[in-house]
């Protein structure tokens, strides 16, 4: 088989995995259409740059890598960080889910999403592309956007409306596109799902162009009821977008370009050299964000040949895109698509469930995982202890975060602001502080958690009962959940012995295999698991 042949069989190969969920090599041979020592070869290789991995059973899912190369399609759009923090304001004035989405041939496809207190929207998510003829981003998409895409859609007219059974005429469009323009927004009610209502502006570019759509969706009486309200917020929000997302380098003044890719990410006895190759331009690009052929031809040392081949295989698809017909590149939007789709399929309940087994049949003591909800950490799975069984935090139920170990390293990894936040809610709650005797003792405890990786709790929610906390992050480094072991102080705190290991070391080993699981970088993994010998628990009691 071509090298370039090869290359493309590879990255189908990764859509076939998307599309069918976890399958077996011969289920992907037959589905790519090769033999099964060609596809071998080919899932050897992307194994080894974590675009798939192993599911067990023999089967195989999408690859932790595919989340970082989804981030850096965003990135190659828009600031993320900012986004992401615009959409934090809106949802905490208004409540709803907000989303930011951006014009493509195939729809109006969401960049980035932050849920709501009311509902979870699943056709709205990270990844997922909405039809140009329904719900108010997309007439926003149109109405701003260029002249051709308009003129692409209104041409397909009549469409079948998605909550309703009447058609959508092409001059019923015109018209919601006319009123879109006249009115700087657009507000949709149950176009996209029944019952579901939303608002939507435009973001545009310092030139002016249409970069994308901010929006709000939620219960429609919630989002009808607020809509000048969430108008005003939205607009600011775009505001603040466009100040921020001028066209410019992503490397600030003084920043160091990294000049090449090292020859260890590209070359690899066991990986076909096209596509060992292949997934180092994919890493430069992400690195970059944007870049020309002629730059990315200098971080790789490759041939000017072989780069255009690559990028001509990779961009037909769909993994990096081109501005303009002799225009540079970046990581292709398809990327996100797939990124969403293991975001999807990623179950931390599930993948802890083996994990707080073996802890517990280790130790006899109880095991829980934990995720936040607002001001609370609640526990998604446990399993009960056989010598002691505590009652506190049955599944369902939730804790303070500032109360036990498992709540305290969901909120000891967060920023300094989130601390901030948090201490201010309870500060005007009716919650009690427990043993906290002031904020600043509050934090000075959150500060000496995250130096030492890990939560030694002891008495501070039973008398006699202790506990070990350890925080679990995602691919982006943000703390998601935490594991947590608990029981009679003695055993809980007591040091290693005859070789085995301690709770703290089970609880810090669990932990981290569940960072893994979700895609976390090594660098945070080192950074923040923790691996103090047990011995000196003792010292470590917060």
């Amino acid at each position: 088989m071509a090298t370039i042949q090869l290359l493309m069989k590879a990255s189908q190969v990764v859509d076939e995995v998307a599309r069918m969920g976890p399958s077996t090599p011969a289920e992907l041979a037959k589905a790519v259409s090769e033999p099964r020592p060609t596809v071998y070869r080919i899932i050897s290789a992307l194994e080894q740059a974590e675009l798939v991995r192993q599911a067990g059973g023999g089967k195989l899912e999408l690859g932790t890598g595919i989340l970082r190369l989804g981030d850096a399609a965003v990135d190659a759009l828009v600031d993320r960080a900012e986004l992401r923090a615009q959409l934090l304001w809106v949802r905490e004035q208004l409540g709803v889910s907000v989303f930011f989405c951006v014009l493509r041939e195939g729809g109006a496809v969401c960049l980035d999403q932050v849920d709501g207190a009311d509902v979870d929207l699943f056709k709205i998510a990270p990844g997922r592309t909405m039809p140009l003829h329904a719900g108010a981003t997309s007439h926003v998409l149109l109405a701003f956007g260029p002249a051709q895409a308009r003129s692409a859609v209104l041409a397909e007219a009549p469409y079948q409306r998605l909550a309703s059974r009447t058609p959508l005429t092409a001059d019923e469009l015109q018209a919601r596109l006319d009123d879109a323009l006249a009115d700087g927004a657009c507000v949709g009610d149950s176009e996209v799902t029944e019952g579901v209502a939303s608002v939507s502006v435009p973001v545009f570019r310092g030139d002016g162009s249409l970069l994308g759509a901010i929006a709000v969706a939620g219960l429609r009486e919630g989002v009808l009821g607020q809509e000048p309200v969430a108008r005003k917020a939205l607009l600011a929000a775009a505001e603040a977008l466009t100040a921020t997302m001028a066209d410019a380098s992503p490397f600030e003044a003084g920043e160091t370009r990294p000049e090449r890719v090292p020859a260890a990410e590209k070359d690899s006895p066991r990986m076909p050299a096209v596509i060992a190759k292949a997934n180092a331009l994919m890493r430069a690009l992400a690195q970059e964000r944007i870049a020309t052929s002629t730059r990315l031809t200098e971080m790789l040392d490759e041939p000017v040949s072989s780069v255009y081949r690559m990028l001509a295989t990779l961009a037909e698809a769909g993994w990096v895109e081109q501005l303009g017909p002799r225009g540079a590149y970046r990581v292709g939007i398809k990327l996100l698509s797939l990124s969403g789709e293991l975001t999807r399929r990623l179950d931390i309940r599930r993948a802890a469930a083996p994990v707080l087994r073996e802890i517990h049949e280790a130790t006899g003591e109880t095991t829980f995982l934990c995720i936040r909800r607002g001001s609370r950490a609640v526990c998604i799975e446990r399993v009960d202890g056989i010598r002691v069984n505590s009652r506190v935090l049955q599944l369902g139920e939730s804790l303070p975060l500032h109360v036990g170990a498992a709540p305290r390293a969901l909120l000891a990894f967060e920023d300094r602001p989130a601390w901030e936040e948090y201490a201010t809610v309870v500060s005007n709650s009716n919650e009690p502080w427990r043993n906290v005797r002031s904020r600043g003792e509050f934090f000075a405890d959150l500060e000496h958690i995250r130096e030492q990786g890990f939560v030694v709790s002891d008495n501070n929610v039973t008398p006699g009962i202790a506990a070990i906390g350890a925080p679990i992050f995602n691919h982006r480094g943000e703390v998601v959940a935490s594991l947590s072991t608990s029981g009679l102080r003695e055993g809980i705190l007591a040091p290693s012995a005859d070789g085995k290991p301690s709770v703290t070391e089970l609880v810090c080993r669990g932990a981290r295999t569940l960072s893994d699981y979700l895609g976390a970088p090594d660098a945070v993994v080192a950074q923040w698991h923790g691996t103090a010998d047990a011995a000196d628990v003792s010292q470590l009691i917060v």
